[in-house]
């Protein structure tokens, strides 16, 4: 976390500072969205495709914003700008109104694998980078054979 200072007293000598959120905000905020977002680990279904693609475009919205949040130049944003090309990607396969995928599961099945697994480096390296906890379905994400193992258990 940083300050800056946003004004000055002249015979008193004071200083007046603002909190700027750092990159551990950014990231710890990135990774609470994430946890959040079925299109990165739930099972799809038929008819699942415009839902998929809406909720791509809202990880777009969402990451352009935080990447204004984090250093420029550094490798939070970076990662950022990447996930958010991966969404992008996502959202220009599907074609309008994600016909493309709606008349090729195929073509939804590996668009979807290719999404999550560019997430999954990145998300991953972000929650190394930062000391940051995954939530259960963030990990199955990123560790999808020892997720199971570490599922709380149920009472």
């Amino acid at each position: 976390m940083s300050y800056r200072l946003t004004g000055l007293s002249a015979f008193n000598f004071g200083a007046e500072w603002e909190r700027v959120p750092g990159d551990e905000d950014v990231a710890s905020r990135v990774m609470i969205f994430m946890a959040d977002r079925r299109l990165l680990f739930g099972d799809r279904h038929y008819e699942d495709e415009l839902d998929c693609v809406s909720s791509a475009q809202e990880i777009r919205r969402f990451l352009t914003q935080e990447i204004f949040g984090a250093k420029p130049g550094k490798s939070l944003s970076q990662r950022l700008s990447l996930l958010r090309e991966a969404a992008r990607n996502f959202v220009d396969r599907a074609g309008p109104r994600a016909r493309e995928f709606r008349s090729d599961g195929l073509r939804f099945g590996l668009a979807l694998g290719d999404l999550r697994t560019v997430f999954a480096l990145h998300l991953a390296a972000i929650a190394e980078e930062f000391d940051l906890d995954l939530e259960y379905e963030l990990a199955r994400l990123v560790f999808p054979e020892g997720a199971e193992e570490s599922q709380p258990d149920e009472l």
